[in-house]
């Protein structure tokens, strides 16, 4: 890739302190995103992902690292630099319901932005950027009259979506945008996120439980644990050949549709409940690792590769005797 990073994040940490401990929520992560590409962040509950866009927003300060935004250093911005920046950044976040005020219309939500973001534009000029932004995000304009509770879920995303596209952002956050859909509306909002990616060339942080869905809209795939990225590489090389257990099991998870070729694969399980943080300076996943040897309670293992990257001592000694890391063009 030699385009500049639309977004980077260098190293970042996000703690929480408590009376009895302090919480890692976000470890040492290092991510990039692209204009016009898709970077999906995966993980079970817990692994940091909403932190994680969170501290990118600018709604969550850092505890450390560095976050660059179009080759801009904003971790320190103070509130008039955020509040400015943000018209480059929106977000779009897994229950619309939760973003939606219950006594307004449709059409409220979207005037709401033009008073705050451009109060000086005209009710004529208003009209006609509403009408071409629910053109463009396939609503009917009369769906403007109603209220929240009168439109279907489908619909309600995609006013979400058109009230972000008023500002024209560069970069779009989606923390599980397809969740609360069923099967028919989650293919649409997604064709939908491809078509104004093509048409803008927005980036997008996509942050999502399913695979299967990640695998149909992400360039590359990020797969946190417990707020540390593990594996890290292009969709097609990490779906492909995953080299990290904990990668690999979620893989497994994917339903197959042919009972054939169900029968064929041999999953690899992982406890039910996640044991306690480990205390020392192993690596996070041990415990429950199926591969865990005695280095990997001893010793934290850093990344390697170049496009497919990975922190696994399992994959690093099975790179050494293959004479390359899978997937990695090393």
């Amino acid at each position: 890739m030699t385009d500049s990073p639309l977004f980077e994040l260098d190293r970042v940490s996000v703690d929480f302190k408590t009376s009895k401990t302090t919480v890692h929520a976000v470890h040492q992560v290092c991510l990039k995103g692209y204009k016009g590409k898709t970077l999906g962040v995966v993980g079970e509950s817990g692994s940091g992902k909403s932190t994680l866009a969170k501290a990118l927003l600018q709604l969550e300060r850092i505890s450390s690292g560095e976050i660059f935004f179009q080759n801009s250093s904003i971790s320190s911005a103070n509130k008039q630099s955020i509040r400015k920046l943000r018209r480059h950044m929106q977000l779009i976040f897994q229950d619309p319901d939760s973003t939606l005020n219950p006594r307004q219309t449709a059409g409220w939500h979207l005037n709401e932005v033009f008073s705050v973001h451009f109060p000086k534009l005209s009710k004529k000029e208003r009209q006609e950027t509403t009408e071409s932004i629910l053109e463009t995000v396939h609503l009917d304009p009369t769906l403007l009259n109603r209220y929240h509770f009168e439109l279907s879920g489908g619909q309600k995303q995609r006013l979400i979506i058109a009230r972000a596209l008023i500002l024209s952002p560069s970069l779009m956050v989606l923390d599980e945008p397809l969740s609360s859909l069923d099967a028919t509306l989650r293919k649409s909002i997604l064709l939908l996120l491809k078509e104004l990616q093509i048409k803008t060339q927005m980036g997008y942080l996509f942050i999502t439980h399913d695979l299967s869905t990640l695998g149909a809209i992400a360039d590359t795939v990020a797969v946190m644990y417990r707020g540390s990225v593990l594996e890290c590489a292009p969709t097609n090389e990490l779906y492909s050949s995953p080299t990290h257990p904990y990668t690999q099991s979620l893989l497994s998870c994917i339903p197959v549709a042919d009972p054939h070729l169900e029968k064929k694969r041999k999953p690899l399980f992982l406890p039910a409940t996640r044991p306690p943080l480990p205390t020392g300076t192993g690596c996070l996943f041990a415990h429950r690792c199926p591969l865990a040897k005695g280095l990997c309670y001893t010793q934290e293992p850093t990344f390697s590769g170049t496009t497919h990257t990975v922190a696994c001592h399992y994959a690093q000694e099975a790179a050494a005797l293959t004479g390359g890391c899978r997937g990695c063009n090393t």
